[in-house]
């Protein structure tokens, strides 16, 4: 189950495989620090290979305690009481650098790996192959940033910087308010991906420039490094911890209004845009009108969902006569005994309208299809927004859904009735 960028958990797979094969392993008590849904795909990842994971590693206290996937979750300070000469510790998190300093100030001295490069900003080596290095990175992203101010000449630039349908989404949704604000007339939208593109389009606002991911971050690198005029990050926290993220540690603060209030500095009632391209679902599938449902048990932003909750889920609708679809994409697999389902994003609103019922762990397809007129469900891992205190299915609430939190552990439940005899 993909809950990470696939090319960064490709990244992650072939460095385990490589890990593997030098024997880095053997007599090895595994950590991974950092509690995220890249860190559980980890988890998955070394224990599908035959290794044990001794424990997670996490500053946030309110995570203590879980268990998610059966693996404890630690203080790093835990780690001094413990044998370091065994220990192999292993991050997947974008705080990889801060994370890997304060194990050494805690004394570890032993093998720390970076399994995913999540983000290349934060390296604060002032070695002369880091500068060299990022002196041509951002001569790269000067090039990138010409050409695409060649492709769309006299145009403001308004950045996507990650691969996220939610973040582009909302971006789209305030978008309008901004530019008026700001009194831009023209404007071009850069963003990472065919998916993330279509999420532009959707909105009514013509091609976007579109990268690949590596060529964002050194667009953004150039950005940031030339002071740019003329162009705008959309992000919370990409690619570099602001105030926004600082707030959050003390305030609660939704998703959305991170985009509404503090991206774009709209008033607390300012209404969303919704899309306006939408089109009438003409997929491969035949989806039976009102008895179908629709699974989407992929996300980014969280950590899956337990296998167990979807069989149920599974062998509920099809005892009821149901069709029951996985939404895949790319390399993404469909959960046993259901049919894989694909749609382009604008028609993906119709297919679940035509169905009758779509439930999804949250992610950004959530917000795409936040309109449709059909049961929608929504499902949460019971864990806590990145390192802050409040609780993913707070963070992520989408108004208008049920909204479901599903706990940890095999014998734990969650309140939602998808009918009188299933109770999750």
């Amino acid at each position: 189950m993909y809950a990470m960028d696939q090319n960064h958990y490709r990244e992650m797979r072939e460095n385990v495989d490589r890990l593997s094969a030098d024997g880095a392993f053997i007599n090895k008590e595994i950590y991974i620090f950092g509690h995220c849904s890249a860190s559980e795909e980890l988890a998955v990842l070394l224990i599908e290979k035959g290794y044990c994971v001794t424990a997670f590693l996490d500053n946030n206290r309110a995570k203590q305690g879980g268990e998610p996937q059966d693996i404890p979750i630690i203080s790093p300070l835990e780690i001094t009481q413990r044998d370091m000469a065994r220990m192999f510790i292993c991050i997947v998190s974008r705080a990889y650098e801060s994370m890997a300093r304060q194990l050494r100030k805690l004394g570890y001295s032993g093998r720390v790996e970076k399994l995913a490069d999540y983000n290349t900003f934060a390296e604060y080596s002032l070695s002369q192959e880091t500068i060299a290095r990022k002196r041509e990175r951002v001569r790269r992203g000067i090039q990138i940033l010409e050409r695409v101010r060649n492709t769309y000449p006299h145009c403001f630039l308004i950045i996507c910087p990650f691969s996220a349908l939610g973040d582009v989404y909302y971006t789209m949704a305030y978008l309008p308010y901004f530019l008026k604000k700001r009194k831009i007339d023209r404007y071009a939208v850069v963003a990472v991906g065919r998916a993330c593109a279509e999420v532009v389009r959707m909105f009514g606002c013509g091609d976007p420039a579109v990268l690949d991911q590596k060529e964002m971050d050194e667009l953004v690198q150039a950005v940031l490094f030339t002071g740019a005029q003329e162009a705008f990050i959309s992000h919370h926290d990409r690619p570099y911890t602001n105030l926004l993220m600082k707030a959050l540690y003390v305030k609660f603060i939704p998703f959305e209004q991170i985009y509404r209030c503090g991206v774009f500095g709209l008033e607390q009632d300012c209404r969303p845009y919704m899309p306006s391209v939408r089109r009438t679902f003409s997929g491969k599938n035949r989806i039976r009108r009102g008895r179908s449902v629709i699974l989407a048990p992929y996300a980014k932003s969280v950590a899956g969902i337990r296998g167990e909750v979807w069989e149920k889920m599974i062998s509920y609708y099809r005892e009821k006569q149901y069709q029951v679809y996985t939404n895949i994409v790319g390399e993404e697999k469909a959960l046993p005994g259901t049919e894989p389902f694909t749609a382009e994003l604008a028609e993906f609103q119709s297919a679940v309208e035509q169905a009758g019922t779509f439930i999804g762990i949250r992610s950004g397809l959530c917000d795409v299809i936040r309109g449709a007129s059909c049961r929608k469900i929504v499902l949460f891992p019971d864990c806590y927004y990145s390192d802050t205190k409040w609780k993913v299915a707070d963070f992520f609430h989408l108004d208008g859904w049920e909204n479901v939190e599903v706990k940890n552990g095999a014998e734990s439940s969650c309140s939602v009735h998808i009918g009188k005899d299933l109770d999750l």
